[in-house]
């Protein structure tokens, strides 16, 4: 019959084995996120630019189209200035 130490030891062998193969998969799962997380970064990058892109572009134009009308309004008051 095996000793109460006996037991003890097998158990604590046990707990070390399971230990060791749930650090291994622990490691492998944080690999993987690694994968992901640089995954999601291009793609948020991605979005990033399709999304701003149209938006400078918005931007651009609002500015054009304010110099036009700056330009407009001292041609206007120059004409009634000199009447």
């Amino acid at each position: 019959m095996m000793e109460v130490s006996d037991l003890l030891m097998s158990v604590y062998v046990v707990v070390g084995i399971l230990i060791i193969v749930i650090l291994y998969h622990v490691l492998f799962v944080v690999v993987n996120l690694r994968k992901v997380m640089r995954r999601i970064e291009g793609l948020t990058a991605e979005v990033e630019a399709v999304i701003l892109k149209p938006l400078s572009m918005v931007d651009v134009i609002l500015e054009w189209v304010m110099g036009q009308i700056e330009k407009t309004s001292v041609l206007e008051r120059g004409k009634k200035g000199k009447k």
